[in-house]
């Protein structure tokens, strides 16, 4: 029986709940941490997994090249829009994101506000 973790390459800041999650299941390389992130990224180029810890941090094709094996990118965050569909979806590279999360908060926020304002609380 194997104790190995996968690996995982961790994009964006060090969000601690992300890290912690992370920390628990694989072995995180955390490029937010590193003092050359080109070179640090180079040395771990046989991940097959990329976690983006904010839809702020771009992933594109040109990044995700770098990493042969690569196989599946996870975006703490909701849309695509930083990530290279088109690359991703020609080399068989899964995208993943965080739809729906804040969906009920939002609309809680919302009907809390709304009363706020109809009883004149502040």
């Amino acid at each position: 029986m194997t104790t190995d973790k996968r690996e995982v390459l961790l994009i964006g800041p060090l969000k601690p709940v992300v890290v912690k999650g992370l920390d628990a299941i694989c072995t995180v390389h955390k490029v937010a941490a590193a003092q050359d992130p080109d070179g640090f990224i180079a040395a771990h180029s046989k991940v097959r997994a990329i976690a983006c810890s904010d839809t702020r941090e771009s992933i594109p094709g040109s990044l995700m090249e770098r990493f042969p094996k690569l196989e599946i990118v996870a975006s703490f965050g909701v849309g695509y829009d930083h990530m290279d569909v088109k690359w991703a979806a020609a080399h068989n590279v899964v995208l993943t994101n965080t739809p729906d999360v804040l969906t009920e908060e939002v609309a809680d926020t919302a009907l809390g506000l709304l009363l706020c304002t109809v009883r004149e609380f502040p």
